[in-house]
Formats: C-alpha cells, sequence, structure tokens
C-alpha cells in the first residue's frame, strides 16, 4: 500500500514540472482554501462560546455594543495605569 509520505512525494514530482505561473496559482488556491477553512473554524468556535454564554440569539448590534463597552473599560483600566 502506497504511503501518504509516497504520495506526496508523487504529487511534488508532478507539481515541479509545472510551469511556474501553474505553481503559483496552485499556491494561492491553497493559500484561500486555508484561510476559509480557518475562517470557519473560527466562526464555529465565536458560536460555541456565544452558546455556552447563552448569547447565540443576541443581535449583532448588542454584541458591538458589549464589545464597546468592555474596550472602553480596558482603556480606561490602562489609562489609570
Amino acid at each position: 500500500m502506497e504511503t501518504l509520505d509516497t504520495r506526496a512525494d508523487e504529487i511534488a514530482q508532478e507539481i515541479a514540472s509545472w510551469e511556474l505561473a501553474q505553481q503559483e496559482n496552485l499556491l494561492q488556491k491553497l493559500v484561500d482554501l486555508n484561510y476559509q477553512r480557518g475562517l470557519k473554524k473560527l466562526s464555529e468556535q465565536i458560536r460555541k462560546r456565544l452558546a455556552a454564554e447563552n448569547k447565540l440569539a443576541q443581535s449583532v448590534d448588542e454584541i458591538f455594543a458589549e464589545l464597546a463597552q468592555t474596550r472602553e473599560a480596558v482603556a480606561a483600566d490602562d489609562y489609570k495605569r
């Protein structure tokens, strides 16, 4: 059975034979996919946290108002120091 490393090496060899523009296009697609995955993971984490805090049904305006209050409290505390 073919190992993952062997398959990865075969794919890398194939990609290395491509023109540079094709390689760059593939790299950009990988960057985009990883970025989208990261955003999805972050979104899931935020949803879990909001659900745990019983705030999942809270409106965007309410969430931003709370964030503004927190930011102001932190800034006021930092200013005192």
